[in-house]
């Protein structure tokens, strides 16, 4: 049987049929402001603590420092997991391969260099320490990087190398409230979708919301649930 791998969400994992399938691509989309990277590198952090699996997160925009410090602010003892999960700040290699760009003679930018190394990088990585979880985050910043100049073709080359490297990814996706209903090429492409939104509620309240929409394999449950988050643990409670 496939193994599954836990959310760690509190109440959430029951709703998703217990887990999700090992392997399985899923997106993390949502607007700004709802978590995504906190939620998606929670994953890491609990599978690390409570079942010692190992993760890699490649953040291509925030730093590390600044990735570390929000953590550490909202309850999660990066200490704790060590060298179980690793932080890989790939903003510095983005910055290169822009200067490589701007200094070329010939030639337009093509999407060849930046995926070519963000691949390496990753397979490198895999080669001389294997692990199981990987968070990418997040898809819009590489798509604006690479340069892609056919979209669909693209994100269907690189998620297929996303399941090729065996191990359980999810891709941070940031989209517009406005745009949340929308379909898109990585809904079709993905395993699963975890859509996180904000919701007002009344005059004065605003809430997080998740809603798993999709999730291969799995007899999940699409309602809508409140997500929060407690001293680094993160739960859903049913919307009344």
């Amino acid at each position: 049987m496939t193994r599954l791998i836990k959310t760690f969400v509190r109440g959430f994992d029951e709703e998703i049929g217990g887990g999700i399938p090992q392997g399985h691509v899923v997106l993390v989309a949502g607007p700004p402001g709802t978590m995504k990277s906190s939620l998606a590198y929670s994953i890491l952090y609990n599978n690390a603590l409570q079942d010692g699996l190992t993760g890699v997160y490649l953040t291509m925009e925030q730093d590390r420092e600044s990735l570390e410090f929000q953590l550490s602010r909202m309850g999660m003892d990066l200490k704790k997991v060590g060298e179980k999960v690793r932080i890989q700040d790939l903003s510095r290699i983005r910055r290169g391969v822009e200067e490589l760009r701007s200094t070329a003679r010939f030639g337009s930018p093509t999407e060849k260099p930046w995926l070519d190394i963000l691949k390496r990088h990753v397979e490198d990585i895999k080669a001389t320490e294997d692990f199981n979880l990987l968070v990418l985050d997040s898809l819009p910043v590489l798509e604006i990087i690479a340069g892609l100049r056919d979209r669909r073709i693209g994100l269907f080359h690189f998620f297929g190398w996303l399941k090729g490297l065996k191990v359980t990814s999810f891709v941070v996706s940031e989209v517009a409230s406005h745009d949340s209903a929308t379909v898109r090429d990585e809904d079709f492409l993905a395993d699963g979708i975890f859509s996180v939104t904000m919701d007002r509620v009344g005059e004065l309240d605003v809430y997080r919301r998740i809603r798993c929409v999709k999730l291969r394999g799995a007899n999940h449950n699409p309602g809508i649930f409140t997500l929060e988050l407690q001293d680094g643990v993160f739960r859903v409670t049913r919307v009344i």
